[in-house]
């Protein structure tokens, strides 16, 4: 290769590079907002013209979040709503994604794109049925309220993807095991889902940020304060004469560390579950 097509490639990696910066610094700039905002006081938030750096910085919003809300409790809520939220739509994703993945059935196709109907329409199109199936059941001001709705809705993505990681487990797999005397449960539980990890990982994910940041149904199903989670507690904040933005910014700055926290130590599995189960059918 000649020095002037080396040239050429560095180019194009610097023009590759630099775009990508760029659209990241857009992308983060209204986190950068909102962090820095927790550092100043309420009339520097909305003075003009704006500051990036706060002229004085103080610690005092996360003082007053401390003292002054139950910042703790909507957390502690939020893993709540959170796993929960997960465990059931593992506990029904799992069986439906390997049953069609291993078996040909009469409707597997119609079932595999039905499922995926549910994902076509937004919770609030829903939310008035839902809200008289969660009061007929009784879930109405339980954490199922919340629970079950966010599961239903994170299901397609989880049986679809789970699908097509399952169809990339070797089959002679599953034979060796059962000549050995493995049940089907031993199966499932011993070799295909230790081989799916990085898939699991991904689902466990999606649904576990699906269920934090629901605001929707922990606003129509849950009455009770101190069932409120992150999201619902920001919302508490705002006043009909009058909102504390400064410290609805804090809040909110700290619901997004324990997901920060999450991606750090899955962010391997989470690339390499997004990626390696797109197979086609």
């Amino acid at each position: 290769m000649t020095m002037a097509g080396h040239d050429e490639g560095g180019l194009r990696r610097v023009r590759v590079y630099g775009m990508l910066i760029a659209l990241l610094g857009i992308m983060m700039f209204p986190f950068y907002v909102m962090f820095s905002s927790t550092f100043k006081p309420e009339s520097e938030i909305f003075s003009a013209p704006a500051t990036l750096v706060p002229s004085q910085p103080s610690l005092g919003a996360y003082v007053d979040v401390w003292t002054q809300t139950d910042v703790l409790l909507w957390i502690a809520n939020s893993f709540v709503i959170s796993l929960g939220t997960v465990v059931l739509t593992l506990l029904l994703a799992i069986p439906a994604a390997y049953s069609c993945a291993r078996n040909d059935f009469v409707g597997k196709r119609t079932f595999l794109l039905a499922v995926l109907v549910v994902q076509m329409f937004a919770p609030v199109v829903l939310i008035v049925g839902l809200f008289d199936v969660i009061s007929r059941l009784g879930l109405f001001n339980t954490y199922l309220a919340v629970i079950v709705p966010a599961a239903a809705f994170t299901l397609p993505f989880n049986i679809w993807m789970l699908y097509g990681y399952f169809k990339t487990v070797p089959v002679e797999l599953e034979e060796s095991a059962r000549i050995d005397g493995a049940s089907q449960l031993q199966v499932l539980t011993k070799i295909v889902l230790p081989l799916t990890k990085p898939a699991l990982v991904a689902s466990i994910t999606y649904t576990f940020l699906y269920a934090w940041n629901r605001l929707l149904f922990v606003l129509t199903f849950l009455t009770d304060s101190g069932k409120y989670n992150i999201p619902r507690g920001v919302f508490s904040m705002v006043g009909a004469l009058q909102t504390d933005w400064r410290m609805m910014l804090t809040v909110s700055v700290i619901g997004i560390i324990p997901l920060l926290v999450l991606f750090a130590f899955l962010e391997q599995y989470i690339v390499a579950g997004m990626t390696a189960g797109a197979v086609k059918e």
